[in-house]
């Protein structure tokens, strides 16, 4: 009964509410449901309960539970064949644009938006781009990828976005503090500068939406789209996340081609793509159909 509670509360609830988590930290597992494998890249605790992040290998979807820990085994050969580690592998295989930057499904209609909110000194955020996008467009999957240095200083507009009733929010990581340096070059700079500490970059942001009641998603965004091979062989051997590029970065005039995944920022630091993605929105609209970031993953 008590593990159902929390379960229900995790659901409905910001954890901030009840306790703040505690010895949040990478644990990798496998899980088997039926005929369907999940993923355990991390556990935690709340309230002297333990809860596990988990991962479907077909769907991609997230979710957090609560397990037995004894059906909890090592990753193994099965593991290898599902989508998810397939798609792991592929995504992470070269650091060029960041990951991955366009969706493997056979779906011809379908593409990706996916908004970036940066640390910003700017206030607000895209608000009247989202809108008009819902307008035209009704319920909404957007990706947004989230630095926990932006929420810290917008905390409301952090809270409009997660209550607006017409966004269908995948939450990517967008790093914890998104380092950058506007002296240094592009090879010293973002998660590549000497001094980044991956682990709290990554599983800060993990766990700042976990205290929120947001279940983190399965992708990650380099800041800058910056990597190498080291961080991507860290991505996909430690810390079990795709990283998601983009093959239309708006303001790059980059154009929307059939499965691209489509890079806005929603921090005001790059009107002149939100500009453009307006215009571009009603042609848009007649020709494709934005689509969970999940199903670009999904043959």
């Amino acid at each position: 009964m008590l593990r159902l509670i929390f379960s229900l509360l995790l659901c409905w609830l910001p954890l901030s509410a009840i306790e703040h988590i505690k010895q949040y930290e990478i644990f990798t597992k496998q899980y088997q449901e039926n005929d369907t494998l999940f993923l355990i890249s991390r556990r935690f605790e709340l309230s002297g309960v333990t809860f596990y992040l988990t991962t479907n290998t077909q769907t991609l979807q997230t979710k957090v539970r609560s397990l037995d820990p004894l059906k909890l085994m090592p990753l193994d050969e099965n593991f290898s064949k599902t989508p998810f580690a397939k798609q792991l592998s592929a995504a992470t295989s070269t650091y060029i644009k960041g990951g991955a930057t366009q969706g493997i499904t056979a779906n011809d209609k379908a593409i990706y938006l996916s908004m970036d909110l940066c640390p910003s000194s700017k206030k607000g955020y895209e608000s009247d781009f989202i809108e008009k996008l819902t307008k035209q467009n009704g319920k909404t999957p957007i990706a947004i990828a989230l630095s926990s240095a932006w929420k810290e200083h917008h905390p409301k507009e952090f809270e409009a976005l997660v209550k607006n009733p017409l966004l269908e929010i995948t939450w990517i990581n967008h790093t914890h503090t998104h380092f950058y340096d506007p002296k240094l070059p592009e090879r010293k700079n973002f998660m590549l500068h000497q001094n980044t500490d991956t682990k709290t970059e990554i599983l800060g942001l993990e766990k700042t939406l976990l205290e929120e009641g947001i279940t983190p998603s399965v992708f990650f965004r380099f800041p800058g789209l910056v990597a190498d091979e080291k961080l991507m062989r860290e991505l996909r051997e430690t810390y079990f996340l795709i990283p998601l590029g983009a093959n239309a970065w708006i303001a790059k005039n980059e154009p929307i081609q059939k499965g691209s995944i489509i890079l806005i920022h929603g921090n005001k630091n790059e009107p002149q793509g939100i500009a453009m993605m307006e215009k571009k929105l009603p042609e848009v609209l007649k020709t494709y159909r934005f689509k969970p970031i999940q199903e670009a993953f999904v043959q």
